[in-house]
């Protein structure tokens, strides 16, 4: 009868704490995604063209260019032509991989540029994102 007791309070015991332990990971999990979800909103402010948007993710960017996925990899042609737009003008520029699947950011702060210069570049990015496959471009 002891026996039986102790087995039964042990296997209570260790059904609690592994109840315990799924808990905090559910609830880390939940707040790692309401965190995503909450940056994600905070970067699509659309504008009336679909492809352009009013924010960017680092404000040291003056645009940035965005290469999506949908488990395919991103649109290799228009990376080309973002990247040889970028050299053709020798702007200084960072990029940011945020995906498996080659998903990325393109930072250009245009400090090198005047003006008219920008909104040169920025119509040509534009055009470049309406013909690409999930591209995007945010403006500050």
């Amino acid at each position: 009868m002891k026996q039986t007791i102790i087995l039964l309070g042990g296997i209570l015991l260790i059904g609690l704490a592994s109840c315990k332990t799924k808990s905090k990971t559910t609830t880390t999990t939940t707040t790692t995604t309401t965190s995503s979800n909450n940056n994600a909103n905070a970067t699509t402010a659309s504008t009336t063209q679909p492809t352009v948007y009013n924010q960017v993710t680092d404000q040291a960017c003056a645009v940035e260019v965005s290469f999506g996925s949908y488990a395919s990899g991103i649109d290799g042609p228009a990376l080309d032509k973002v990247n040889a737009l970028i050299e053709s003008k020798k702007l200084k520029s960072t990029s940011k991989t945020i995906g498996r699947e080659g998903e990325r950011r393109i930072c250009l702060p245009l400090t090198e540029l005047k003006e008219n210069e920008k909104k040169d570049l920025i119509e040509q990015l534009k055009k470049i994102a309406k013909e690409g496959q999930l591209v995007s471009v945010s403006i500050r």
